[in-house]
Formats: C-alpha cells, structure tokens, sequence
C-alpha cells in the first residue's frame, strides 16, 4: 500500500462502514444468514492536490542592471499594481534623460529657423518666376530661386526627422529611468523578499527580487488517476481538506480537466512516483482556507 493510499485507507474504510450501518439500520427484520447492502460511496473519486493560486506566484526581477538604493516593501506588505517595491540608483539615468531633453530642444530650435525662410523663400521664387515669364529677369534667377526653396524645404524635412530621432531618444531615456523603479507587476500581497539595499542587480542573472502573491482566486492543482479521469467533469462539485484528513472540508468547483498524463509530483515514494499516471485536474476554492502549497485531499462529489 502506497504513503498516499495509506493516508486514504481510514477515510474510505469509514465511510464504507457508515454506509454498511446505515443499510442495516433500514432493515427492521434481516433474514438469517442474509447478507446487509452497502449504501454506495457519495464519491466519484479522491486526488492528492496542492494548493495554488491562478497564474501561479509572480516573481518580480530588474529589468536594468544597477545598484538598490532603496527598498520600499516588506514581507506581508498589501500592494497595488504599478506600486514602487525598490529603487536603483538613479544618477545615470537622469544624466541620460537630461542629454535626450537637449537634443531635442536642439532638434525643435534648428526646425523653428528653417521654418522661418521658409515664407520668404517662396515669395522670393514666386517674383522671380513672375519677373522671368514677363522678361525682366533672366531664367536662371527664376532657376536659383526654386532650387533654394527645394534646398530649404529638403532641410526643413531633416530637421523634422531629427526632431522625431530626438523624442525617440527621450522615450528611451525616460524607459530607462523608469527601469530604475522596480514596481509590482499586479495587485497582491508579498510573501518573499529577497532583496536588501546595496545589493548590484544583473537583468541577465534574473535573480528573484520579490516573490508576489496576486489578488486572484486559489485553485487546487490535483493529481487525477487514469482510471477516474474521464468520470471528472468541469463543473463537477467537490471537498477539499488537509492531506492528513482532519480538519474542515471546504467546497470546490472543477474548473478544467488536463490532457496530457505524466508522473504524479505530489508523492515522496520515487517507486510511486514513476509508476503513477495521472492527468491534471484544477479546482477552484470556495473559500480562502488555505495556503498556497499546502497539500490536500480532494473528494468528487457523485
């Protein structure tokens, strides 16, 4: 008998014997030597399970490699998305926005003069078009007047691309000081820092700085047996309580059933684990009364 099974004996062992006084409590008057009907189970099957939250914990890492200045949150701390967790030094990065700002101001000053020639150049080639079509003035004005204008305006459309170049470098300037600020990717609470201030950050190393439990529903991830994976449904109803088997039940709801068999994960016997063949089935918890990666058992209900 399995560590797992061991742990289900007394349970179903229980039950079968309630089912067995409760039938013979509704025979007033047994015939001798007659055998007493079993109530049948009121379970389709049972699963080990483990607790999980929806998506799964969020691991928070640096995008930017840099030295902590500041840490913001601590373990147990409430957060909402977009909250700032840690700082890293900052200097460089604002140094980088600052030359971006220049430039582009550079950029906007060189297109406002441009702009400026541009209204007397064009009436400058208009009269000099005008002047050589009535006779006072040679075609090679009128010429040199057009090309300057198409000059002007060929820099005029530079200037504008440099402008454009400049805002993409501010953008990216900014993307970098933002970087700087490690915020929290959703709503939730933290469960695990592992992050203290001095600490040098690697973006390549992505080491876990935070590790994030978000606002999502708690789900049971359970082990289905081959034999009961095609009696599972979604939408079945359930009972989940602790692996020992003491303890309140809390109700359950099967969202999905998996698709793919594997080796069962949630036995310590390697002889168990290896030969098991179970699918994947997801619950959601009716209430909060768990913590994520607790293991359960998991009744379905008939």
């Amino acid at each position: 008998m399995t560590a797992a099974y061991a742990r289900i004996a007394p349970w179903l062992a229980a039950t079968l014997a309630a089912g067995v006084v409760m039938s013979a409590c509704s025979r007033t008057n047994p015939e001798p030597g007659s055998k007493l009907p079993t109530a049948p189970s009121a379970y389709l099957a049972m699963a080990r399970g483990q607790v999980d939250v929806e998506g799964g914990l969020i691991r928070v890492v640096t995008a930017r490699d840099g030295r902590v200045v500041e840490v913001k949150v601590e373990e147990g701390d409430t957060v909402k998305e977009g909250d700032v967790l840690a700082l890293l030094d900052q200097r460089q990065s604002r140094i980088g926005v600052g030359i971006a700002q220049a430039s582009l101001a550079q950029a906007q000053a060189q297109v406002g003069v441009l702009g400026a020639r541009l209204r007397p150049a064009l009436v400058q080639s208009s009269r000099a078009a005008e002047a050589a079509a009535a006779g006072a003035a040679t075609g090679q004005s009128a010429d040199d007047a057009s090309a300057a204008l198409a000059l002007l305006k060929a820099e005029i459309g530079a200037g504008d691309a440099a402008v454009k170049l400049a805002r993409e470098h501010l953008d990216a300037a900014n993307a970098e000081l933002d970087a700087a600020a490690i915020s929290a990717p959703a709503a939730g609470r933290i469960v695990r820092r592992s992050v203290h201030v001095g600490d040098a950050l690697s973006a390549q190393s992505a080491t876990e700085l935070f590790q994030l439990l978000p606002d999502r529903p708690l789900i049971v991830r359970a082990e289905l047996n081959e034999a009961y994976a095609d009696l599972v449904k979604p939408g079945m109803q359930a009972e989940v309580v602790r692996d020992s088997d003491q303890g309140s039940t809390v109700p359950a709801r099967v969202l999905r059933v998996g698709e793919v068999f594997g080796p069962s994960r949630l036995t310590d016997d390697p002889v168990e684990r290896a030969g098991a063949h179970d699918v994947e089935c997801v619950l959601l918890l009716e209430h909060p009364d768990f913590r994520i990666g607790q293991r359960v058992l998991v009744r379905f209900k008939r």
